[in-house]
């Protein structure tokens, strides 16, 4: 068993703790910590539901086979936030935990319920969120005084932007002491061990038969808006004289089925790519011109250093959060584009009209859409401008490295 004082390597005990590993942004990068720290730390992965890991991760996996009620009520869900506090505050006491790291709310909830660890010692509580709460959900006292306990009772609460660590100090109250923004970051040499990997026959056929392809991954759910991608496609082939021109969309969810659906309305179904979750989205990336975003909002887009690492140009909206980070970060982070920004490391473009919440605009007459085509137009026509973001691209991503954000995650954990 391992142990905090273990003499064999002395290292601290770590444990990473999220909901399951098949969701969204905040799953995969739960999932790339443990890689990252697994050459420092004796590191365990807790999940209350592991049955279906998709990402790569590292450490002593352990499945506290607790999953959501979703359609439960009130008190079976509460009877079930209590078996996971119950099975987590043992493994603390177990593995005599250094440091509990805790991604979503969910787990932030049942991290500090579950204490720190034996008596005598001090498991430092760490809690992790991944977006911009006030677009994420509303500003209501509820709200407030969630996030507040949550502050209140970690050692410190991490956001993954700028922005959203003044958003979470302004409209909710919490203690800017408490507060540290530490960026997510990528595994450089894993992607540039995997992406020239061979694609499978469809996907080649696919690359074969367009001469030009975007590529957006990330979970099909609402706030991702990848319905933008396919009319933008569609105005590039019909607008721009774009005929030889390709969409690939990796990921899964629930807005599937809405996009199978604007495909076949445009009638690009041989002209756009949705293979599902994929082991290897960098060799998708890497053979592809151009990485589009258009979300309604990010934390922070990791997308975007991925497709840098792959030499794969980025356009993105210029959203509340995250890409001006990625894409220029020697501006002031709170600045917005009103129509196109050629930035440092890629193309901004204005930001999508989001009233917040559930209230998803249909995007009648929005001029973003049109921004955003001229601007992914003009860097599929511009070589110079193309070819300039290439050759910066590992600059940009090296700025996401582990070996950069790691050292900050590890004297965390020491204080």
């Amino acid at each position: 068993m391992l142990k905090s004082g273990d003499s064999e390597n002395n290292k601290k005990n770590v444990a990473v703790i999220v909901q399951n590993g098949d969701g969204g942004g905040a799953e995969r990068m739960a999932a790339n910590m443990t890689l990252g720290l697994e050459e420092y730390c004796n590191v365990f992965f807790v999940l209350f539901d592991g049955s279906n890991i998709i990402y790569d991760h590292a450490g002593k996996v352990i499945d506290l086979k607790i999953p959501p009620l979703r359609e439960a009520g009130p008190l079976k869900r509460i009877g079930n936030i209590c078996k996971r506090v119950k099975a987590l505050r043992t493994i603390k006491k177990k593995y005599d935990i250094d440091a509990a790291i805790s991604h979503l709310d969910g787990a932030d909830l049942v991290n500090i319920l579950s204490g720190r660890g034996r008596a005598g010692r001090k498991c430092r509580i760490i809690s992790v969120y991944h977006s911009v709460p006030s677009v994420n959900e509303s500003c209501s006292l509820p709200h407030r005084l969630f996030h507040r306990f949550i502050a209140a009772f970690s050692d410190r609460y991490i956001m993954v932007s700028k922005p959203a660590a003044r958003d979470m100090a302004d409209n909710f109250g919490v203690p800017g002491k408490k507060l540290s923004v530490i960026y997510n970051f990528s595994d450089l040499k894993r992607i540039e061990r995997l992406k020239d990997a061979k694609l499978p026959e469809d996907a080649e056929r696919f690359f074969a038969e367009h001469k030009r392809v975007l590529i957006n991954a990330g979970r099909m759910e609402k706030v991702k808006r990848q319905e933008r991608l396919v009319k933008l496609l569609n105005s590039l082939r019909l607008e721009k004289g774009m005929g030889d021109t390709g969409l690939v969309i990796l990921g899964d969810g629930p807005e599937r089925e809405n996009l199978v659906k604007i495909v076949k309305k445009f009638s690009l179904e041989e002209h756009v790519y949705m293979p599902g979750n994929v082991d290897n989205p960098f060799m998708y990336m890497s053979r592809s011109a151009v990485y589009v975003l258009c979300s309604d909002y990010e934390g922070l887009p990791m997308a975007l250093t991925e497709a840098a690492a792959c030499s794969c140009p980025a356009v993105s909206c210029d959203m509340r959060s995250g890409a001006r980070e990625i894409l220029a970060p020697k501006t002031e982070w709170s600045a917005h584009t009103e129509d196109i920004e050629i930035a440092e490391y890629g193309i901004l473009t204005k930001p999508f009209d989001y009233p917040g919440g559930e209230n998803f605009t249909q995007d009648d007459g929005d001029p973003a859409q049109g921004f955003l085509t001229e601007a992914v137009w003009k860097m599929l026509t511009d070589e110079k401008l193309r070819m300039g973001y290439k050759a910066k691209s590992h600059e940009c991503a090296y700025r996401f490295s582990p070996e950069r954000i790691i050292k900050k995650w590890m004297k965390l954990i020491a204080e």
